[in-house]
C-alpha cells in the first residue's frame, strides 16, 4: 500500500508539473511529445555551425535548442507508416518506472503480451532501434551539442539533457539512471528546484536503479519546495495530509495546499481582464470508449463515442454548413475553437472569423439587429454581441479595443445576455471604457445571477 500511495503522489504530483510555467530557477522545459515520425528535414535548416561551444556556451545551446524544438513541432505532423506504428511510438522499457519489488512481474506481462500479439523481443528491439535511427542529422548534432555543453557545467543544458534521457524526447532513447546523474549534478551546481523535485520522484519511486528512499525523497522534496516550487508542494501537502512517509499533519498540509492556490489564484489573475481560461481538458484514456463507466452513464461520460475520423467528417460537415450561411453551424464552430477539445486545439483567430461572419448575418453596420429573424437566430445574435465584446475586451484573436467591447456588450445586455451583463459588470467595477461605478457593476452582475451566470453569482 506504501508503494501505491507513493506512484499516486508522484503521478499527480508530474501532473501538475506539466502545467506549470515558471519550471523553477528559470531553466528550460518544453513539451513532451514522446513519439518519433519518419520524416525528411532539409540539412540546410538543422545543420548546426558549432566549432567550439567552449566560446559561447549559450549561443551554442540557443541554437541546439531552435532545432530539436521545431523537429518536435514537425512531429505532431508526421506519422510513421508501417505494420509497427503503435509499437514503435509506445515501445519503452516500462518496468523501469515501476518498484524494483514489481518489474519482474511487469517484464513478465510484457513478454506474454508480445507473443499474444506477435511482437517479439527481436522485432520490438528492431524497431526501437530505428526509432533511434530515425532521427536526422541536425537532430543528432543537436543532441550531441547539448551533451557536450553539459559535460562542460552548462546549467541549461544539463536539464536539457536529463529530460531527454528521462522522457526519451527526440527519439533518443530512455536512460532513467543517466537522467538521474544529470539531475544529480543540476542540483548540487545550482539547487535547481525542478531538478531536486525530480531527485525525490527518483527515490520516492525507485526508478532505474536507484533505491527507493522514502528519506532521502522528503529532503528533496522539501528542498524544491522550500524555493516554492509548485509541484513539490503539492506533492508535500498529498504525504501530509496521507501520512506518505511523514507523519500525518493537516497543519502542514493546510500550509502547503494554501500556497499552491495563492499562486494558482495569482497566475489566474495575471492573464487578461476576467482572468486567464481554465486549463485544456486533458483527454483520458476511457473517452474512447464514452467516460470511465460507458456512454451516458453519468454527468461527464459522453452521450456517443467520438473517434478521430468521426470528429474530422463532422467538422467538416459544420465548415460546410457553415460556409453556406447557416447560424446554427457557425455558433458551434464558434464554440468548438473558442473552448478548444481534444482533437482541436483552442484558436481563437478561427473563432474570430466565423464570430464575424455572424454578426454579418444578423446584425446591421450600426449594430441593429436585421429584421425578420426567427427566435433560434436572436438567440444566436445576443451570444454572438456578448462573446465578440469578451474577445474585444480580452482581446482574443485581435487586439484589445474596449471602445467596441463595450459596443458589442451593450448589445448582449440589452437582447438579455447574461455573459453579457457579467463583462459590463467588470467594465463598470474597473472603469474600463467607463467610469467607474460600483452600484452599477452591483446591479449588472445580479442581472446576471439571475441568468444562472457563474461569474455574476
Amino acid at each position: 500500500m506504501r508503494i501505491s500511495l507513493s506512484l499516486v503522489v508522484w503521478t499527480l504530483a508530474l501532473g501538475i508539473a506539466a502545467l506549470d510555467t515558471d519550471h523553477g530557477a528559470g531553466v528550460w522545459r518544453d513539451s513532451d511529445a514522446g513519439h518519433v515520425a519518419k520524416m525528411r528535414i532539409q540539412e540546410s535548416e538543422h545543420t548546426l555551425d558549432i566549432h567550439s561551444p567552449t566560446d559561447n556556451r549559450q549561443a551554442s545551446f540557443d541554437k541546439a535548442l531552435k532545432v530539436l524544438q521545431q523537429y518536435q513541432s514537425s512531429l505532431k505532423s508526421h506519422n510513421m507508416p508501417g505494420r509497427y506504428e503503435s509499437q514503435l511510438k509506445t515501445y519503452r522499457d516500462i518496468s523501469s518506472f515501476f518498484p524494483k519489488v514489481a518489474r519482474e512481474y511487469v517484464q513478465g506481462a510484457a513478454r506474454v503480451f508480445s507473443s499474444v500479439f506477435g511482437l517479439t523481443d527481436r522485432t520490438a528491439a528492431r524497431y526501437a532501434s530505428h526509432r533511434r535511427n530515425s532521427q536526422p542529422k541536425g537532430v543528432k548534432q543537436a543532441i550531441q551539442t547539448v551533451r557536450k555543453l553539459a559535460e562542460q557545467g552548462h546549467e541549461e543544458s544539463l536539464f536539457a539533457l536529463a529530460e531527454i534521457e528521462m522522457y526519451g524526447k527526440y527519439g533518443s532513447a530512455l536512460e532513467l539512471d543517466l537522467a538521474f546523474e544529470h539531475y544529480q549534478q543540476l542540483a548540487d551546481i545550482s539547487g535547481n528546484a525542478t531538478a531536486q523535485y525530480m531527485l525525490g520522484l527518483f527515490y520516492a519511486v525507485g526508478l532505474g536503479s536507484t533505491e527507493q528512499q522514502n528519506g532521502m525523497s522528503l529532503l528533496y522534496t522539501t528542498l524544491s519546495a522550500i524555493q516554492g516550487y509548485i509541484p513539490a508542494e503539492a506533492t508535500l501537502a498529498f504525504k501530509y495530509l496521507s501520512g506518505i512517509g511523514v507523519p500525518v499533519s493537516c497543519n502542514k498540509a493546510l500550509s502547503y495546499y494554501q500556497s499552491v492556490a495563492r499562486k494558482a489564484i495569482q497566475y489566474y489573475n495575471s492573464g487578461p481582464v476576467m482572468g486567464r481560461h481554465m486549463p485544456d481538458y486533458r483527454a483520458r484514456l476511457s473517452d474512447d470508449n464514452g467516460g470511465a463507466y460507458g456512454v451516458r452513464t453519468g454527468p461527464y461520460s459522453l452521450h456517443k463515442v467520438v473517434n478521430r475520423k468521426s470528429f474530422d467528417e463532422l467538422l467538416l460537415y459544420h465548415q460546410q454548413n457553415a460556409l453556406k450561411g447557416d447560424i446554427k453551424a457557425s455558433m458551434t464552430l464558434v464554440d468548438l475553437f473558442y473552448h478548444g477539445h481534444r482533437f482541436a486545439p483552442r484558436n481563437f483567430a478561427l473563432a474570430l472569423k466565423y464570430l464575424r461572419q455572424v454578426n454579418t448575418h444578423l446584425f446591421t453596420q450600426q449594430g441593429e439587429l436585421r429584421k425578420g429573424l426567427v427566435q433560434s437566430e436572436v438567440n444566436a445574435a445576443a451570444q454572438a454581441a456578448g462573446m465578440y465584446g469578451i474577445m474585444c475586451l480580452r482581446g482574443e484573436g485581435q487586439p484589445v479595443d474596449t471602445a467596441a467591447a463595450l459596443k458589442w456588450l451593450k448589445i448582449g445586455a440589452k437582447m438579455g445576455h447574461g455573459i453579457s451583463y457579467n463583462a459590463l459588470g467588470v467594465m463598470y467595477q474597473a472603469g474600463i471604457e467607463v467610469p467607474p461605478n460600483r452600484d452599477r457593476a452591483i446591479e449588472l452582475f445580479k442581472l446576471a445571477a439571475e441568468r444562472r451566470h457563474q461569474g455574476g453569482q
